[in-house]
């Protein structure tokens, strides 16, 4: 199925399962699929949320609408819902239209913002990206996925981070992070098997941070 997607768009989609998987989720929906998104291909995501803080409000927005299951299916069980499989189509048709035979990051914003009956695409809207502006942007300068920028949201003052954090809440994070960059680096070597074990492990250390969270009151 994703044969005609670049590398970058494929990791987009795994992480939309892991986004799953960490909520518990029964399906991989669209708003997980935007979660990948933001996450993975942050040139595209930089060039329609310039301010750090809107991407961040998108992904609150987002982590509030999707209520985690202590019941869902194991990550590696998860199917993408019909809902999904609709953008995924639309990203397809977006693709064709511009006569491109792969399918990058941009398409799949494209097909998010095409079936505009889901919270994704009503999120995006509502940051001020719409379907018609956005496809006439990346037709006049198309996207080039294989470039990859630094994130600066992830470099917050760790300093003051660090030193606000309860230590067994920052154990938890510190594991996380190890956790992350390994997932990382097997995705890259397209070890799919050993991503999915990180992401099952990430699962379980997010429900205990969750817990921590809770007990020293940090979830407001």
């Amino acid at each position: 199925m994703f044969e005609r997607y670049t590398e970058r768009a494929r990791r987009t989609v795994f992480f939309a399962h892991y986004e799953a998987g960490v909520f518990g989720s029964r399906f991989i929906e669209p708003e997980h699929l935007l979660l990948g998104l933001l996450r993975e291909d942050r040139m595209l995501v930089n060039r329609f949320l310039r301010p750090n803080t809107l991407r961040e409000s998108i992904r609150k927005k987002i982590e509030a609408n999707l209520v985690a299951h202590d019941e869902g299916g194991t990550p590696r069980d998860l199917r993408l819902s019909n809902e999904c499989k609709r953008v995924l189509a639309c990203a397809a048709e977006e693709a064709h239209r511009l006569s491109n035979k792969h399918i990058g990051g941009e398409y799949l914003l494209l097909g998010l913002l095409r079936d505009d009956k889901n919270p994704a695409a009503r999120m995006l809207n509502e940051a001020g990206i719409h379907l018609a502006s956005a496809r006439e942007d990346l037709t006049r300068t198309p996207h080039n996925d294989s470039i990859q920028i630094p994130d600066e949201n992830q470099v917050p003052d760790e300093k003051a981070v660090i030193e606000s954090l309860p230590p067994d809440v920052l154990e938890a994070e510190t594991r996380i992070r190890s956790i992350v960059s390994r997932m990382e680096e097997a995705i890259t070597k397209h070890d799919f098997e050993k991503a999915r074990e990180c992401a099952d492990e990430e699962r379980r250390e997010r429900q205990n941070l969750r817990w921590l969270y809770k007990q020293h009151g940090l979830d407001q």
